[in-house]
C-alpha cells in the first residue's frame, strides 16, 4: 500500500522538517528514530534509579523511626533476603511475632540483640566438643552403623538432628561412644 498523502512535519529528534506519507510519522529518518529512542531509554533508567534512590533514603529514615518493623523493613535494613530473614525467625533465631495472615512484626531490639549475641562463643564451645573426641572414646560411623544396623546416611541425618559433635579424622568420621551408646540405648 502506498500513500498518497505529503504532510511537512518537524522530526522530533534533528527538529529539522521533512515531508511524512502517513499522520502518524515522528521522525524524518530510521537514524533519527533510533537516536532518539536510546536517548529516551537512557532518560528513563535515569529517572528510575533517581526515585528509587530518593525512595530508599526516605524509608531509611522511616524505618530508623519505628520500634517494630515488618519483615521487608527488616530484610531491608539487614540487606537480606525475604526468605533469609523468614528461616532466621523460623529457626528462632530471631524472635518475631506472627499477627496475622499477613502481618509479622519483629521488635527492633531483637534485630540488635541478634548482633550481640557472641557467635565466636559458641564456635568456641563447639570446638572444644570435638577437641573431646578422640579414637579411643569414639565410633567411626562405619563401626556405629554395623553395631546398631543402621544406615550411615541414616545415621548422619540422626547425629545432625540431634545436634551430635562429629570430628573428622583422617577418612573417618568419629562420634563419641557415649552419645552413640544413649541414643540407641532405648532400642535394644
Amino acid at each position: 500500500m502506498s500513500s498518497n498523502l505529503s504532510i511537512k512535519k518537524r522530526c522530533e529528534h534533528c527538529k529539522n522538517e521533512f515531508l511524512a506519507k502517513t499522520t502518524k510519522t515522528r521522525y524524518c529518518s530510521l537514524d533519527c528514530n533510533r537516536k532518539h529512542y536510546k536517548i529516551l531509554a537512557k532518560q528513563k533508567k535515569v529517572t528510575f534509579v533517581e526515585t528509587a534512590t530518593k525512595l530508599k533514603i526516605n524509608d531509611i529514615t522511616e524505618i530508623n523511626k519505628k520500634d517494630f518493623l515488618t519483615v521487608k523493613e527488616a530484610a531491608f535494613i539487614l540487606s537480606m533476603s525475604l526468605r533469609t530473614l523468614y528461616r532466621l525467625v523460623e529457626n528462632k533465631e530471631i524472635n518475631a511475632y506472627n499477627f496475622g495472615v499477613r502481618k509479622t512484626l519483629i521488635r527492633r531490639k531483637d534485630i540488635d540483640f541478634y548482633f550481640d549475641l557472641s557467635i565466636n562463643n559458641i564456635d568456641i564451645n563447639k570446638d572444644h566438643l570435638k577437641n573431646m573426641i578422640t579414637t579411643e572414646n569414639s565410633y567411626s560411623i562405619n563401626q556405629a552403623s554395623e553395631k546398631y544396623n543402621i544406615s550411615t546416611s541414616a545415621l548422619f541425618s540422626l547425629l545432625n538432628r540431634l545436634e551430635i559433635p562429629k570430628k573428622q579424622f583422617g577418612k573417618f568420621v568419629l562420634v563419641k561412644k557415649v552419645d552413640i551408646d544413649s541414643i540407641f540405648a532405648n532400642h535394644d
